[in-house]
């Protein structure tokens, strides 16, 4: 049987964004990210390192009498997938336009002029191809000052003199052919509604990822104005960049083996791959991980670009990764993968989920079975702690995505009202671990031990529904050399690859390089469970 390597699904670098110090996705920024921003930054236009992601909400359908109101999946009847519009090896020209049946979206918000609290304050400044440009505060911290640039990145600049010229944003060809002249000129472009897709992968997963990037983008559109939080268009193309290998995604930027994709703040813009060299995942779960790591990239990316998250703003990254996650499940159909909508459930979180709270799936067999570690901190709720936390394992997504799927389906007017409030946080004010709790305390209440029995007891009733694929169980097998000749096996099953991707991540922790390690589906339990006491006892594989 060929062997199964997982990978890890929707994380971006980081900070999580997976990225600061090439982590698990942050995206508030704190002190100490504000100051390694502003050192990477020094002058306007240079290339970003911070990265980070934004979360991503729904919107709930409205009151039918006694029914509870809750933040649900699109509305009954969302209109057809939109199409692909060009590709070709050139810059799009006035001749590339939309097929006529292409549908029109379906609420069409204003583009706002500037972004709320930056008083529209304007300033010449240089970018990185030389043009003197007109430029848009768009934060300010000490005595750093981050601008907004008509392609949409950000950055702080060493000189900028202040303007009454207009700030006038990029348009879609006047951005194709800046960066196809500049650090695109050897890819193939794809147009589609609001994307520029600048790509070395096959055209065909380019246009998948352009669909399925289309159907996030609309479904966050009418899902927010269903539910009363103002929203807006894109005010600038949104970029997604494809590379054909995890080898050119890797050569871009050094990040962690496990990182699929990314969003990068300050640029704007999603990055992922198509093939991997060591991409062995089963099938059924990479058809899962692929398309549900691009839409949970384009979630951050369309939040920070609709209203919902000002770019820089501190939001806590268990909203920050729990709404990307809440919003990023897709389904497989016979006419390819589409986005499942807000609320669906996601297989992979609820295999995590279940498996957290299973004992036998926590024992590793060896020399002496141990239970396989999962490090938490020691707090009065399992909810305070994930609030308050500034760095996500794998398994904290999931954790993550049950709280907002909680929230979303049970609270929604309270999460509506808790969204509103951090949608006012301004780009680059710090906020603390304490001042996220305390936030959170004034939505949902003071006693965090009821939010967690509230939480365990309707994630126990949606695990019994039948509204989920379930996953297979892997037999994880890993060797250690010992010296003098010696290998230690170890051995355990389980349902959930973020608890694998998260037990090698604290390998490497632990030795510096990722272990002699493989996964391999089986169709049962106790299947998996013989084929691991096997494997420890040196037979077979």
């Amino acid at each position: 049987m060929e062997a199964v390597v997982i990978a890890s699904a929707g994380c971006g670098w980081s900070v999580r964004a997976r990225r600061i110090p090439v982590e698990c996705r942050r995206h508030g920024p704190s002190a100490a990210l504000l100051s390694i921003t502003i050192g990477l930054m020094l002058v306007m236009g240079h290339q970003d390192v911070a990265r980070g992601q934004a979360p991503e909400t729904p919107g709930p359908q409205p009151d039918t009498g006694s029914r509870p109101r809750t933040i649900l999946a699109r509305a009954p009847k969302g209109p057809p997938r939109p199409g692909v519009r060009i590709s070709s090896a050139s810059p799009p020209s006035a001749r590339d336009t939309a097929p006529p049946d292409r549908p029109a979206d379906v609420s069409k918000p204003a583009v706002p002029s500037a972004l709320p609290g930056s008083h529209e304050k304007r300033f010449k400044v240089r970018d990185r191809y030389g043009r003197l440009v007109v430029a848009r505060l768009h934060g300010q911290v000490g005595d750093k000052t981050v601008l907004v640039l008509p392609d949409g990145q950000l950055g702080i600049p060493t000189m900028h003199v202040p303007t009454d010229e207009p700030f006038r944003p990029a348009s879609a060809d006047e951005l194709a052919e800046l960066l196809h002249q500049g650090p695109y000129a050897g890819y193939l472009l794809l147009k589609t509604d609001h994307y520029l897709i600048f790509y070395q992968s096959s055209l065909a997963f380019a246009q998948d990822s352009g669909r399925l990037l289309e159907e996030v983008y609309r479904g966050l559109i009418e899902a927010f104005t269903r539910n009363g939080i103002a929203v807006h268009q894109s005010e600038f193309p949104l970029v997604a960049v494809i590379y054909a290998t995890e080898r050119d995604f890797q050569a871009q930027m050094k990040l962690d083996p496990q990182v699929r994709a990314y969003f990068e703040l300050f640029s704007n813009r999603i990055f992922f791959y198509q093939h991997s060299d060591h991409d062995r995942v089963e099938p059924k779960v990479a058809a899962l991980l692929k398309p549900q790591t691009v839409a949970h990239e384009g979630v951050h990316q369309v939040l920070c670009n609709i209203g919902v998250q000002p770019r820089l703003s501190a939001w806590p990254l268990w909203l920050v990764e729990g709404m990307a996650e809440y919003c990023a499940t897709t389904n497989s159909t016979k006419k390819g993968v589409t986005w499942a909508g807000l609320g669906a459930i996601n297989s992979l979180n609820m295999a995590t989920i279940i498996e957290l709270d299973d004992p036998l799936s926590s024992q590793m067999l060896g020399a002496k079975p141990q239970a396989i570690p999962v490090a938490q901190r020691r707090v009065a709720s399992r909810t305070e702690a994930l609030v308050t936390e500034t760095r996500l394992t794998p398994t904290d997504y999931a954790l993550a995505w049950a709280l907002t799927h909680y929230l979303a389906r049970t609270r929604c007017g309270d999460f509506i009202k808790y969204l509103k409030h951090m949608g006012q946080l301004p780009p680059l004010e710090p906020r603390s671990p304490e001042e996220h709790l305390a936030d959170f305390r004034k939505f949902f209440g003071a006693d965090l031990a009821k939010v967690d029995k509230k939480v365990d007891d309707y994630l126990r009733k949606l695990s019994e529904k039948k509204q989920y694929e379930r996953l297979p169980y892997y037999v994880v097998m890993a060797e250690q050399l010992l010296g003098n000749g010696n290998v230690k096996r170890t051995g355990w099953v389980s349902q959930s690859p973020q608890r694998i991707q998260q037990w090698v991540q604290e390998q490497i922790a632990l030795h510096g390089n990722e272990p002699d390690w493989r996964a391999i589906p089986q169709p049962s339990r106790a299947r998996a469970e013989l084929v691991a006491q096997q494997w420890v006892n040196g037979n077979g594989y």
